[in-house]
């Protein structure tokens, strides 16, 4: 009875054990399915292949390697798994501050096109494994993407030489960027998981299968996706799934692309175990995340015109009338109007000028006036420049003719006149400006010497001041006025006739016309007989009248009569001595005659022969070139 109750009872704890056996393995079985556990079995392993082969035994046969745990962890930027590092054997793996080993290859950084200094990565919150879902993580909305885009230049080594990581690229180059859809605006915040599931326990020599889950649990969209994990050390690759390429470092590299919120990708590594240990990997994601923003463009113009008179008289004012406007579609700050005064114009404030305008809005237009003296005759070109922030610049020219009178006399006449012969000259006045010129007087003052006789065109004649004056309403640009002046010299000597114009705008011009007045000596003599005719024996006296009819003094005044033989001279009387020589008598030079004076020889004969007789006498003096000769006949008769 003992025994069949002992026998009863080991069959009933056979049975139990049983019972767990099963329970745990259906358990492991459970586990292995399972995202946070990893188990020996390859049960639900797609790429699961039939061993060709005997499977050695394990180092440890009881199981008791180290298990596999992996985590959940969330990131905008590049994460590694929980896995074991496959480094190099001499490089042994480095622990990070959360316990997840770093990869000794590779820190993670933030690298923006364009701005290369390093960013540190964003702090990431995990939930419990109570929870089974990852934790939201909190990043900066600024933040470029931890990793390159697809497409973009490798990143350059940062090294002690270039510690802000900058660009080789021109930071002044034309862009091509287009603004993107509206709901890229504002902050962009994608948030991927990465997961990497491993089985509890593999074997050597029959193949494992490990997983790669990303998840974006973000709002926006995650794009350019690229997982990243390597061939762990020990294994030998036999298949991917997706299709996987590999890189340069030979990494395992999915394309996955764009992950939209709530979107989860898987990737499978089956890989055949060729030693023992701890076998693991780390497993990588790379991503972008797009924002966009757009702002309105506006380009602000400057447009300046410049309006006024073409011409201005000279010592009046020219009012310019300056127009600035902004016919561009920005606001245009800093608008400042400068003005350089040119030669020929003035301004109280002197010859530089500004004028802040400040700033003008789209479409709006700005009217001043610029008051400018005319100074000097000429052309001017005024340049007006306006200029505003931003490199605006716009200048306008506006040409101004100063017109100007002016005057200039001139005498046409004699420079050198004898007394008491009448001059006439020609005055004239010019006006060789630009302008008319209004009230124009012309003024001729004589000198002492010369007397007033006549003036044509109204002019009249003041005694007092001894000036011819005429007056001219107005004389065009560029016309000439004459007149006519008659006058008398009546001292000789060197004079001057001043002339001199004058009108409106202070303008003067003076002449002076020299003058020489010079006597005429207009000598002239006459001979007579005092009885003619004559009887044989008989006298008769010759008398020489010399007169100087001119205007000067008549010198060294000389007389010879040549008396026939006929006659014999019995007296001789002259203002001067002579001298009697047979026929010939000479006077000494009477040194001056004056003007309207005369001199009186006499010269007293005796007819020695009847006939025809002829006396000659003649007279010379410096002023005459030639000697003048006379003759005067004398009848001589005889009684029978």
């Amino acid at each position: 009875m003992k025994s069949t109750l002992l026998r009863i009872g080991s069959l009933g704890v056979v049975i139990v054990l049983g019972w767990i056996a099963i329970a745990n393995a259906q358990r492991g079985d459970r586990a292995s399915d399972e995202p946070q556990t990893t188990s020996a079995s390859q049960d639900g392993n797609p790429l699961r292949a039939v061993p060709s082969r005997s499977i050695p035994p394990a180092t440890d046969p009881f199981g008791l390697q180290p298990t596999s745990t992996s985590s959940v962890r969330t990131t905008s930027a590049e994460q590694t798994s929980a896995g074991p590092s496959l480094g190099a054997p001499d490089q042994p793996a480095r622990t990070s501050d959360s316990g997840y080993p770093a990869r000794p290859d590779r820190m993670a950084s933030r690298v923006g096109p364009r701005y290369a200094d390093p960013i540190p990565p964003a702090k990431t919150s995990t939930k419990t494994a109570s929870s089974g879902e990852p934790a939201p993580l909190q990043i900066d909305p600024f933040a470029m993407p931890a990793n390159p885009m697809r497409g973009s230049k490798p990143e350059r080594e940062v090294t002690d030489r270039d510690p802000y990581h900058r660009s080789d690229e021109p930071l002044e180059a034309e862009g091509d960027g287009l603004p993107g859809d509206r709901q890229l605006e504002g902050a962009q915040n994608p948030q991927l998981s990465i997961q990497k599931i491993a089985p509890k326990e593999i074997q050597v020599g029959k193949p494992a299968v490990f997983r790669v889950v990303v998840r974006n649990v973000g709002q926006t969209a995650a794009g350019a996706v690229e997982v990243r994990d390597m061939v762990p050390k020990g294994t030998k690759l036999q298949n991917t799934t997706p299709q996987a390429s590999r890189n340069g470092k030979g990494e395992i590299v999915w394309t996955v692309g764009t992950l939209r919120p709530g979107e989860q990708w898987t990737g499978t590594i089956q890989l055949m175990p060729t030693a023992e240990g701890r076998i693991g990997s780390v497993a990588t994601v790379h991503f972008g995340a797009d924002a966009s923003a757009s702002s309105l463009a506006t380009r602000p113009q400057l447009v300046v015109e410049t309006a006024g008179p073409e011409s201005v008289l000279i010592g009046d004012q020219a009012k310019l009338v300056i127009t600035v406007s902004n016919p561009g579609s920005g606001v245009a700050t800093g608008v400042v109007l400068e003005e350089r005064i040119p030669p020929g114009l003035q301004h109280p404030a002197g010859a530089e000028l500004e004028y802040e305008v400040g700033n003008l809005k789209p479409g709006e237009t700005r009217k001043l006036e610029l008051p400018l003296a005319a100074r000097q005759p000429g052309r001017s070109t005024n340049r007006l420049t306006a200029r505003g922030d931003g490199s605006l610049r716009a200048e306008s020219r506006w040409d101004l003719e100063v017109l100007a009178p002016q005057l200039d006399v001139a005498v046409e006449g004699p420079k050198r006149r004898y007394l008491e012969r009448q001059a006439t000259y020609t005055l004239s006045v010019k006006n060789p400006g630009t302008a008319p010129a209004k009230q124009v007087e012309l003024a001729a003052e004589l000198p002492a010497g010369l007397k007033f006789v006549s003036a044509n065109n109204a002019g009249y004649y003041e005694e007092s001041t001894r000036t011819v004056h005429w007056r001219l309403e107005e004389l065009p640009a560029r016309e000439v006025g004459s007149v006519t002046l008659v006058t008398l010299p009546v001292e000789a000597g060197q004079h001057a006739i001043r002339l001199r114009g004058s009108a409106q705008k202070g303008l003067v011009a003076e002449k002076q016309q020299p003058v020489l007045v010079e006597g005429v000596a207009a000598v002239l003599f006459q001979v007579a007989d005092a009885a003619d005719p004559i009887g044989l024996g008989e006298e008769t006296t010759y008398e020489v009248r010399i007169v100087n009819q001119g205007s000067k003094a008549a010198s060294n005044v000389r007389l010879t009569a040549l008396l026939p033989p006929e006659l014999k001279p019995t007296a001789i009387d002259g203002p001067t001595r002579y001298n009697a020589e047979s026929d010939r008598i000479t006077f000494d030079g009477l040194a001056q005659l004056a003007p309207k004076k005369e001199a009186v020889f006499h010269i007293r004969t005796k007819a020695l022969r009847a006939g025809d007789l002829r006396a000659r006498f003649q007279l010379l003096t410096d002023d005459l070139q030639t000697p003048v000769n006379k003759e005067e006949s004398t009848r001589v008769y005889a009684d029978e």
